[in-house]
Parts: structure tokens; sequence; C-alpha cells
């Protein structure tokens, strides 16, 4: 069972001047840990007259005391200048990955990147499979132990959320669609991504779409690559706005993420820090004993209908029953009953009982049954 927090972080600092790229935003970054600094490609600025979009390359050196910006300038043909392209670290062939980005007419690609760090020179990589529909404002994470970049949504013809990876055997690329069990995040752009090593996942959060209107989101997912099953994180404490365009950062010696500012549209922009602390109660040197409890919620607790109730199934082919009784222990209505695979479950209720009349206001209980495992929550209607 994960003890999940979110905390609000201020922070006062000095900020240094340097030579520097020109400012833009979704642009490509990786951390080159082994030679202590970030390199950044491409990215768009949208409030200078006319659009503009990059493909230039900067590094920042992280030495201590001695951080500076310095532009590359590396031999090939570069790649097209876009926003939201995304980056990742080979470290076992020493290259920066990109992949997809959209140009200043809104164009997608789904062109792959190779900027080899040993001769700085630029390659187009022709993987082999069928690559992931043209998109920008994706997310993309290395996974060391597959070897392998993995892709989550983002935005091109339609807005996405699937998964894809890339196998980086250098000389013998290949794509291939994942296909994950459990409830998967709703279809999202521009929302932020990490890599928890100690957990394996792929954790995601934030981001929005625009379904004829701008839905932004404030909720966390994490995709297991072990089990390849997605799981909703539904952390504890403050309660953040929803938002798109944060950046995240892992902090793997705490077990942590930090995440700070986003906007919306444009109009309001965030300059706030947040740090997801992702706790294992105090075991991690044991997680083969760690028992993953079952969970139910339903939103809002004070619930005016229609409402959303949401459910974790930890284990995969259970029998499964969603119950709500009333304050004297009489079924009212049943949600759910049938076997289930792993997962979040999301279940829309209009407030109906099981005889198709509306429940009238009071204090209920919502139970969940897995194998006679059960978790409940108390819950009161109102008018």
């Amino acid at each position: 069972m994960f003890l999940i927090t979110v905390t609000q972080v201020i922070y006062a600092a000095e900020w240094r001047m340097t030579a520097n790229p020109c400012p833009r935003s979704m642009a490509g970054v990786i951390t080159d840990s082994a030679n202590q600094r970030m390199i950044l490609f491409g990215g768009g600025n949208y409030r200078l007259p006319w659009d503009t979009y990059l493909n230039d390359v900067w590094v920042l050196n992280l030495t201590p005391n001695n951080e500076s910006w310095t532009q590359l300038f590396p031999s090939g043909t570069p790649p097209n200048a876009s926003d939201g392209p995304t980056a990742i670290m080979d470290p076992i062939n020493n290259r920066v990955v990109i992949f997809g980005g959209s140009d200043a007419n809104g164009q997608a690609y789904n062109e792959t990147w190779e900027l080899s760090l040993n001769n700085l020179t630029w390659t187009l990589l022709n993987p082999s499979g069928t690559p992931p529909p043209p998109r920008g404002s994706h997310i993309a994470i290395y996974d060391p132990i597959g070897h392998r970049m993995v892709v989550f949504g983002g935005s091109g013809a339609a807005t996405y959320n699937d998964v894809w990876a890339l196998d980086l055997a250098s000389g013998n690329e290949s794509w291939h669609q994942l296909f994950p069990a459990g409830t998967a995040p709703d279809v999202r752009m521009r929302h932020w991504g990490i890599f928890d090593n100690e957990n394996q996942d792929v954790v995601i959060g934030f981001g929005f779409n625009y379904p004829g209107y701008f839905l932004y989101y404030n909720d966390v997912w994490a995709l297991n690559l072990t089990s390849l099953t997605w799981r909703e994180i539904i952390p504890v404490g403050v309660n953040i706005e929803g938002r798109r365009g944060s950046c995240a950062a892992y902090d793997p010696f705490h077990h942590r993420i930090f995440v700070f500012g986003g906007d919306q549209y444009y109009d309001y922009y965030f300059g706030d820090t947040y740090v997801l602390t992702l706790d294992t109660l105090g075991i991690n040197e044991n997680k083969g004993n760690i028992v993953i409890q079952p969970y139910i919620r339903i939103v809002p607790n004070l619930v005016k209908f229609p409402c959303q109730v949401y459910a974790f199934v930890p284990s995969c082919k259970e029998r499964v029953s969603i119950k709500i009784v009333d304050a004297s222990g009489r079924l009212v209505k049943t949600l759910m009953k049938e076997t289930k695979n792993s997962g979040n479950y999301i279940i829309d209720w209009n407030g109906f009982d099981d005889k198709g009349k509306k429940l009238s206001s009071g204090t209920y209980f919502i139970i969940l049954n897995i194998d006679n495992t059960i978790d409940y929550r108390k819950i009161v209607i109102l008018k």
C-alpha cells in the first residue's frame, strides 16, 4: 500500500544571469549526468509578432558555481524546428534521442532523431515497426532496464492516451505499441512525466484536453512497466488547481517528485512548487511482502448527482462488487457485480436505486468487496 502526500514548497533563491538561449517553452530537455550538463533542443516562442519555432541545441554546464550556457552546432541535417518534442538520454549509446513535435503551422511529426554525443552529429533514424501517429506535447522517459524510450499521450490529428516503446539497440531500433491493463488516464497533452526507478513506474500528471472546451487536469497516474498496468495515484494533502505545461523532476534519494508551475490558456500562470512524496511505509527493503489494498471513493463525497465512483482492484480476475446501502444496512443499489482484472475503475452514477427511484437525502455507505476483502466509505447525499 502506498502512502502518498503532496506538500506545497516555498523557496527563496537567487537568480544569476548568463548568456543563454532565447526565451521559449515546450523544448526537449535531457540531463547528461555523466558529464554534469543539461542539453536543450528546440521549443517555441509565441509572444513575438509571429510565432518562432526553433531547432537549436544548447548545453548548460551544471558544475556548481560554474554554471554557463553554450550553444552547440552539430553537423548533419537537424530535425525540423518544432515545439513539444521529447528528448531522452540514451547512456549506453551516448546519444540524445528526440521524437515528435509540431511546427508553426500545427503540423505534427513522428520522426525519430539521434544526436550523437560522440561526434556531435544529427542522424534521422529509421526504426522498424509502425511508429506512433505524429504528435507533440507528449512525454517520453528512458527505461534503463528495458533499454527503451516509452512515450505517452500528446496531440496531433487527435489527442492521445496511448503508450509506445522504442527499443534502442543501436542500428536495430524498433517501435511497438504497448497495451497496458487497467483504466488508462484520459487523453491529454502538455502533461508532465517522470520515471520512478524504485517502483519501475512511468508517473504522469496534469495536462489538458480540448473536447470543445478547455479541460485542465490535476490527476496523477502510474504505469508500472513490470506488470504493464495503469493505476491512479490518489494523493492526500493540498488540493492543486488543474493546469497544463508544468515541469517535474524526480528525486530518487527521497523517492519524491517536484512539480512547478503551469498555465491555463495563457491567461493565468502558476508559480507554485509542490512535492509529491511516494512513501512505501518504511518497508522498501521488503517490497515483496507489501499487500496493495483495494479502495473505494466517490466524487464529490457530499454527493450531488450525477457523480462518479472510483474503485481500485489490486489483483487480476477477482470477484468484485460495489454496493450502496442505507444507514440501516439495507441494499439500495448494486453498481458492479462481476469478475474484474487489476486496475482503476470509474463508474458514473445518476442517483437512482435498483428499482429506478431517485435516492432521498441522507447518509449511506458505499461498499467495495473484492473476494471478501472490503473497503467502504460513508457518503452524504444532498438534494
